[in-house]
Formats: structure tokens, C-alpha cells, sequence
């Protein structure tokens, strides 16, 4: 296999991805059509009804019939997942469960209108989203899309149509696809259905067709998807091609490339190929080969303009290694199915042609097969003029001191051996420097080892050959050894140099795949944007050695003055920072050595993913440097790794606060319901008991009086604690809370809560322990009460009449030890950890209470730097353990004092 039918690496391990990730993921097909009413719901229904007939599972998650007879007829076998109803603005809307979809993981789902924005409180803003979703969990998809939905092609349909389209998804999204299946409908047939009420009700229809459903419109739009599925067609034929390893082209259709370089021809080549392309209507790709011979300043500027020149003539842009530009542009070509490639006509020497087995063009064309060479003149020079040749040597680019080492090496070499000639052969002679030579190809480039073979081959002539002091030879034999001479000499040092480029630009790649993998894993990493910009500005300081500014926009969409903290480069001139702002604004690079914005100190690119902008990256350069065509490769590798971290990162602290804006919403949602539940109970007994206090028959009943009276109380009492526990909820969540430590009887704060709870204790025995040599404690003492009312409260809640309610304090240590311990059924296992979190009530909770009063217990202990814990007793019932720190007086001292 010769190096042009040989697989290109990179396309090889993205198609093993690509199957790798086919047995993970689910399929996704779209039915694709110019409008509505074409029949790409009814399509997809009746692929779903040959799937079911086969014995698939299949479910519809969200199909729309629009009223259609026959559209509905399809649906009506079919399991349908019951849509989820969301509250907005005061309106019932639906939209498809996707999390009872998930949960019943089907193989294969119908999911209508892909374009379809949900409901404000789903999961995802689109539906789309929704499908890759469900993808990713393994389902198949069916779906459906009309062509204006698509984003690239809004702009397009606008101006067709006159209509704004809101609703886009992703050309990303139509990529990944599995299958498209175009659903066709010549115009005059769709605006037939129109007017038979197929598409839209009959009041609808009528504006439709005034608007949209125009006949013009429609072949405009239908046109548009036919190429877009022919494109999609024409990506799959080359994926089979690649998979299978089948050498191109097959000329489906036209396809052309041009080669991209630094010769001031190429943008002429380039030019062609495009007005040829737009003839044809035919794609076209710019190939840039790049050698390991490294190219000047000058050529890389002229080849930078070139690439982007193809760029914004709207070629793909392809990037390749190869020391043999002709296979390596036939590999591109079949690769990418090209039928026409697009070549200048040779400038080369005949020399160096004949050296290389012919010119470019000569060989490629030998080379080519069935894909059609074009060989251009371009339109750089005059009629009747012709293009001047290259005739400066290729790669004589080294230094000077090359040139100067090499040829000293030689002299000395020379004079070393004139030195020793009486006892030296010139047959060894010629060995020694062929040695020298070799020895200097190690380090030097072709240039010096040209100088060099020439030199020694002179000064061999001249010095050691006989007759000696002369240019000529007296033996055929000498004259056969001094030309193998310089030609061995030449050859091995010039294989040898070409060796050590290799290598060279073999540990260049090596050191950029090193440096990009330990960029991307320190990406991976990084927890927060700080740490992300931290690495980035880190990694790209050191490899591209120089000074680096990370923009990022704030939160009013925009650059400014957002300038990182942690850059290395800060620009802070109004007229530096308008670049930034512009490159951030138009997503294209600007500054000092580009053709935009030159008079920048610096060099700005910014951050771009999946056309979302992410923020901008500025460097400067040395005086009178530029960025190598290979370096801006591996910057924009670095670029788009960062980027795709700082959206990563960004969308991580986007989850997160929807997700406490979530939480915050059930919290508020739990504590409306568990207020209004609490006050509507005591209200409602007072309401009724004051109410009852006024009629007639009670006036003189005091019995009745007293008992109403005692109501009333019980449930100012019940409102009174709903209150305080709010209060105290705020004053703790606010910072607000303020410890008031003093001397305190732990008998005392106990029996105050026995005596506040008196009636809640009622169908209880409560036994209090407290230990005889208890001392006096110093804490807020009202705080601690309150603690201990809590805890018995909910043990008074749960605990069956009858049962033990046990309170037990002692001191141990310089701590305060209580324990409340009741009988009654303990806590769920699940619920230990989460009993102390605010609104949290176990599964199985009685009626009423708002799931505050055991937060406040921790509040409130916390405060005092102790701690509360819970556990479930073996026989029954739960524990709860108070611990706090606290200064300690016995009685004694007290009274004496």
C-alpha cells in the first residue's frame, strides 16, 4: 500500500469512536420536510406501525395530528406516554414526561417537531435537548423537522419568506443524526391540502396561503431541503467509502480541491477554484501539506493570507503532514471523495524535476486515477508573459555559522591529513573526510553539507590525488572514485539531514500532543473558572513564551473591562481594549499581525464554542514576530480546549443555581403549604370559638365559656409557637442570632418545659433524670429551653399515648449532656441524616407542623459550638443527644457569691 492509498490515522480512530459510541448510544432518525402538511408526522407514524408490527417495543412521547383523520388513524394502536401538565402564567400547558419516558425506556419513541420550545419548569428549554436525552440513555428516536427550523438556514428562509423563524435546532444536531429521510410533496399538491383544511384549520389556512404557502416560496424551500439531504447523503457515501476502505472517487457528484502554499500563485489558484466551484455549484476543499522543511517569515505570512483567503471564499480547509506532497494530496482527494483537483503549472527547475522523478504536475497526474487534474496558469501574469521560476536552491535556509563550522571541519580535516600524507593512503584519505562529512550531517542542514562535500571533494582532488597540486586525475579509476565520492558524500549527508528533520519535527508533534494532553487533563481538572483560566494562562504562557490576556464577558453580555485577574498581559488603553471588544463581537481574530485592527500592541482570538461566544484570549508577540501557520494549529487546539472547559464550568454553575433555585422554589412551595395548613387550623378554631362565645345559648353557660376560652388559647397558644419558630428561622439564617450566656439551672429550664407543654404531655408520663451533683451552667439559657421544647414537642407528636417521654442532663467533661428519649416508632434509616435539614418531615409524618422546629434545635445548638445528634433505640423509639461546651460553677460558689 503506497502512501496515498494509505488511511488517514485521525479519520480511522473517529470512525472507531463513532462505532464505539453507536453500541452506547440510541439512533436517531429525522423525517425531514420543505413545510408543514408535506407528511412527515404521518411518515413517521406508519414507520412506527411496521416497527410495531415487527415486535418492537415502541411508545409516543409527544405526537402532534393537527386534527388530521387519517393522521390520527395511525396513532390509535399505538402506547402513548401520558404528557406532563405544567401551571404557567395561569394556563395548563402540555409537553412530552421526559422522565416517564425514561423510566419505561422503550426501545424506540416518536417525538414530534423537534424544533418545539418547552414549557417554562421542564427540564430543558428545547426539545431537541429532550431527544439527546434521550439518546443518551440508549432509545431510539423517531422525529420530525421542517428545513426553516434549521439554524444555518434561518437567515436563508427570512429572506425568502419574509417570516422571522424563533424556533431553530442546531446544524450539530442534524449532523449527529443517524438517518434523514426526506419527506417530498411537489408545491402545487401542498397547497391543494392547504385548501382542503389537511394542513391547518380552515381560518388558518386562508392567511397561510397569502403568506407562507406561496408557490414560489415553496420551491425555494424545497430545493433547500433537497440539497441539504444531498449533502447529508454525500457524507454518508464518504463515511462508507472510509470505513471500507475504497479508493475514490466515485463521481456521485462534483467535488473539487486546490492545494494551498506559500507561493504568491496560490491565491490566484484559489480564486479559480472558487468561480469553478460556484459554476459547478460544487463543494470545494483547500489542502495545505505541510513539509518538514520549514518555510520563512515572508512564506509564512504569504501562506497565513492564502488559508485565509480559502477560508472566507468558503472552502473547508483541510491540514495534512507528508514529506511527499502528491500523496499526500491523492490521499486528501480520496479521502474526502474529490473528483477535480486544481494545480498550478510547475515552476521548478529542470534539475531538480529531473531529481525528483518529475515535476509536481507530472506526477501527480501519473498518480491520479480516475479524479481529474486541472492544470491552471492563474491570473498573476499578463498575456504574453510568462511566470518567473524558483531557481534558488530548495532548503539551503541555515545559518551562517553552519556554513562556517562545516567548511573549518573540512579545512582542518584537509590539513590533518596533507600533515600526515607520507604515512596515510589518499584512499583513506577520502574515507576520513566521507567521515567528517557524515559526523557533520548529524548536526547541520543540506546547505552546509553541500558546501562541505563540495569542499572536500576539491581539496581531495587537489591535495591527495595524484599528480598532486592540480585539478586533473591520471587514473579513470580516481576520477570514477572522486565523482562516487561526492556523490556518497552528498547523498548520506543529505539522508542523514533529512533523518534529523524528521525527528525533529517528530519530537516537535510529541512535544505538542504532551503539552495538549497535560493541558487538557489539568481542563479536566480544574474545579472552578479560576482554576481553568489559572492553567490555560499557565500552559500557554510557557509554550508559546509570551504574555497571555483572558477576557471573559460579564454580566451584561459583554467584554469590557473583564479582564482576568490572574492574565499576564493587561491591556488597558481604550483603543486595546475596542480590539478585544470587536474580536469578541465579530468571533474572528484581530490585532497585531493580522489584516484587521493592526495597530494593536496585541494579538486577540477569541473563544468560541458551537458558535456561542465564550470570551477572547490576547497575546503579544515579539517585535517583527508572527504565528506560524503550525503554532496558530496548535493554539487553536488550545483555544478550543479552554473554551470548551470555561463553558463546561459555566454550565456547571448555571446547573447548580437552577438547582437551588429549584430547591428554593419546593422549599418555599413546602413552606406556603405547611403555613397555610398551620394557621388555617388554629385560625379556624378561634374564628369558631369567638364565634360561638356570641350566641345566646352559650352567654350564660359558663362551662361552655371555659371550654371555648380554653380552645382559644390552645390556638393562640399553636400560633403563637408557628411564629416563633418562623422568627427563629430568620434570625439563624440571617446571622442574626446573638448567644446571651448566664448562669443557669438545668432543673429549672427543664421544668419549664414540662410546665409550657403541660397539655401536649398529658397522655404522657414524663420522666425527668437530672444528676445530683449537676452544677450551674453558663448558656442562653431561653435559647436551650426552646432547643429542649422542640425536641419533646415531636416526641409528644409521634410517641403513642401512654408512653415513656424520658429527659435526662448530666456533666461530664466540661460539657452539657442531654438526652430526650421517647417510645414511640423511631425514625426512617433514610431520614436520620436529613431530620435536621429545614422543611424536611419523614415519610409517614402526621398532618400539620411546617419541619422547622428540629432545624432551629440545631440552630440554636450549633450556636453554642455543640452539637445534636439522633439515633433509634433497639427496643423502640428515637434518642436525641445535645452536647455543648460550657463553663461550669457548683452551688456552693454560686450561693456564695
Amino acid at each position: 500500500m503506497n502512501d496515498a492509498q494509505r488511511p488517514d490515522p485521525d479519520m480511522l480512530l473517529a470512525a472507531l469512536k463513532k462505532t464505539e459510541n453507536a453500541g452506547r448510544r440510541g439512533t436517531l432518525k429525522i423525517f425531514f420536510g420543505m413545510a408543514a402538511g408535506v407528511g412527515k408526522t404521518y411518515a413517521m407514524l406508519k414507520a412506527a406501525q411496521a416497527l410495531k408490527n415487527r415486535g418492537t417495543s415502541v411508545v409516543v412521547g409527544y405526537v402532534e395530528t393537527h386534527g388530521r383523520q387519517e393522521t390520527e388513524a395511525l396513532l390509535s394502536n399505538l402506547p402513548i406516554i401520558p404528557r406532563a401538565h405544567i401551571s404557567y402564567k395561569g394556563k395548563q400547558l402540555e409537553d412530552m414526561d421526559l422522565d416517564a419516558v425514561l423510566a419505561q425506556k422503550p426501545e424506540y419513541v416518536l417525538v414530534d417537531e423537534l424544533a418545539h420550545t418547552n414549557a417554562e419548569g421542564m427540564r430543558h428549554a428545547k426539545r431537541y435537548q429532550d431527544v439527546l436525552e434521550l439518546i443518551e440513555n440508549g432509545i431510539n428516536v423517531y422525529t420530525t423537522l421542517n428545513v426553516q427550523h434549521v439554524e444555518s438556514l434561518v437567515d436563508t428562509v427570512q429572506q425568502i419568506s419574509g417570516i422571522v423563524v424563533r424556533e431553530t435546532v442546531p446544524d450539530s444536531v442534524l449532523d449527529a443524526a443517524d438517518e434523514i429521510e426526506l419527506i417530498d410533496l411537489p408545491p402545487d399538491e401542498l397547497i391543494e391540502r392547504l385548501k382542503e383544511g389537511k394542513v391547518y384549520a380552515p381560518d388558518r389556512s386562508a392567511v397561510a396561503a397569502g403568506n407562507f404557502f406561496r408557490k414560489g416560496n415553496l420551491t425555494a424551500l424545497r430545493e433547500i431541503a433537497l440539497r441539504k439531504t444531498a449533502q447529508r447523503v454525500d457524507l454518508q457515501l464518504r463515511d462508507y467509502m472510509q470505513e471500507h476502505r475504497i479508493n475514490g472517487p466515485w463521481k456521485t457528484m462534483e467535488r473539487l480541491m486546490v492545494g494551498v502554499g506559500p507561493s504568491p500563485y496560490s491565491e490566484q489558484l484559489i480564486r479559480w477554484t472558487r468561480r469553478v466551484a460556484a459554476t459547478m455549484e460544487a463543494p470545494w476543499v483547500a489542502v495545505y501539506v505541510k513539509t518538514p522543511q520549514p518555510l520563512s517569515d515572508e512564506s509564512e505570512k504569504r501562506l497565513k493570507k492564502n488559508i485565509a483567503l480559502a477560508q472566507e471564499l468558503g472552502a473547508t480547509l483541510i491540514t495534512t503532514n507528508d514529506d511527499n506532497i502528491v500523496h499526500a494530496l491523492l490521499r486528501v482527494a480520496k479521502l474526502n471523495n474529490v473528483t477535480q483537483i486544481v494545480i498550478g503549472k510547475s515552476l521548478t527547475t529542470p534539475l531538480r524535476d529531473l531529481i525528483q522523478g518529475g515535476s509536481l504536475v507530472s506526477r501527480l497526474i501519473r498518480a491520479s486515477g480516475g479524479i481529474d487534474i486541472y492544470v491552471v496558469q492563474g491570473d498573476a501574469a499578463g498575456p504574453g508573459t510568462i511566470r518567473k521560476r524558483h531557481w534558488e536552491l530548495p532548503g539551503i535556509i541555515s545559518p551562517l555559522r553552519q556554513y562556517v563550522i562545516s567548511c573549518c571541519a573540512i579545512f582542518g580535516a584537509t590539513v590533518a591529513c596533507f600533515l600526515a600524507s607520507r604515512y596515510v593512503d589518499y584512499r583513506s584519505v577520502g574515507m576520513f573526510l566521507l567521515f567528517i562529512i557524515s559526523v557533520l550531517s548529524l548536526f547541520f542542514g543540506r546547505g552546509p553539507l553541500f558546501s562541505a562535500a563540495v569542499l572536500s571533494a576539491i581539496s581531495w582532488d587537489y591535495l591527495f590525488i595524484p599528480p598532486v597540486f592540480t585539478f586533473s586525475i591520471s587514473h579513470p579509476s580516481d576520477v570514477m572514485m572522486v565523482s562516487l565520492f561526492f556523490v556518497v558524500a552528498l547523498a548520506s549527508g543529505v539522508l542523514t539531514s533529512r533523518i534529523r528533520i524528521k525527528e525533529t519535527v517528530v519530537r516537535r508533534r510529541e512535544f505538542q500532543s504532551s503539552t495538549l494532553y497535560s493541558f487538557v487533563n489539568d481542563m479536566a481538572a480544574a474545579e472552578g473558572i479560576d482554576d481553568i483560566a489559572q492553567a490555560g494562562i499557565k500552559t500557554l504562557t510557557t509554550v508559546f513564551k509570551t504574555p497571555v490576556a483572558l477576557f471573559l464577558p460579564g454580566s451584561d453580555a459583554a467584554i469590557g473591562k473583564g479582564i482576568h485577574e490572574l492574565s499576564t498581559f493587561r491591556p488597558e488603553s481604550e483603543k486595546e481594549l475596542s480590539v478585544a471588544e470587536w474580536v469578541f463581537a465579530n468571533k474572528k481574530p484581530a490585532g497585531r499581525a493580522t489584516s484587521t485592527l493592526a495597530f494593536a500592541e496585541g494579538v486577540y482570538f477569541p473563544l468560541i464554542i458551537h458558535e456561542n461566544r465564550i470570551g477572547v484570549v490576547g497575546l503579544v508577540l515579539p517585535d517583527k514576530a508572527i504565528i506560524t501557520s503550525e503554532q496558530e494549529a496548535l493554539f487553536m487546539m488550545f483555544l478550543h480546549q479552554w473554551a470548551f472547559a470555561i463553558d463546561r464550568a459555566r454550565l456547571r454553575v448555571d446547573a447548580e443555581k437552577t438547582q437551588r433555585y429549584a430547591e428554593s422554589e419546593r422549599l418555599n412551595k413546602t413552606l406556603l403549604s405547611s403555613i397555610s395548613h398551620e394557621l388555617r387550623t388554629p385560625l379556624a378554631t378561634i374564628t369558631g370559638a369567638s364565634s360561638s362565645l356570641t350566641d345566646p345559648g352559650v352567654a350564660g353557660n359558663k362551662v361552655a365559656q371555659g371550654i371555648l376560652a380554653g380552645e382559644i388559647r390552645t390556638a393562640a397558644f399553636r400560633l403563637n409557637r408557628l411564629v416563633e419558630n418562623l422568627l427563629d428561622m430568620t434570625r439563624i439564617e440571617s446571622g442574626g442570632l446573638k448567644v446571651l450566656k448566664d448562669w443557669c439551672d438545668i432543673r429549672d429550664l427543664i421544668n419549664g418545659v414540662t410546665a409550657d407543654l403541660e397539655g401536649e404531655l398529658s397522655e404522657h408520663t414524663t420522666i425527668v433524670s437530672v444528676a445530683e451533683d449537676m452544677p450551674l451552667v453558663k448558656l442562653d439559657g431561653p435559647l436551650v429551653q426552646q432547643a429542649i421544647s422542640n425536641i419533646v414537642l415531636n416526641a409528644a407528636q409521634y410517641a403513642p399515648p401512654g408512653t415513656k417521654i424520658k429527659i435526662n442532663a448530666q456533666f461530664s467533661a466540661g460539657n452539657l449532656i442531654m438526652t430526650i428519649e421517647d417510645e414511640g416508632p423511631g425514625i426512617p434509616e433514610e431520614s436520620i441524616e436529613k431530620v435536621f435539614e429545614k422543611f424536611y418531615r419523614a415519610p409517614g409524618s402526621s398532618a400539620g407542623g411546617t419541619g422547622l422546629g428540629l432545624s432551629i434545635v440545631k440552630g440554636f445548638i450549633i450556636a453554642h459550638n455543640g452539637t445534636v445528634d439522633v439515633r433509634n433505640l433497639p427496643e423502640g423509639g428515637a434518642r436525641f443527644v445535645i452536647k455543648v461546651p460550657v463553663e461550669n460553677k457548683p452551688f456552693a460558689l454560686q450561693e456564695a457569691e
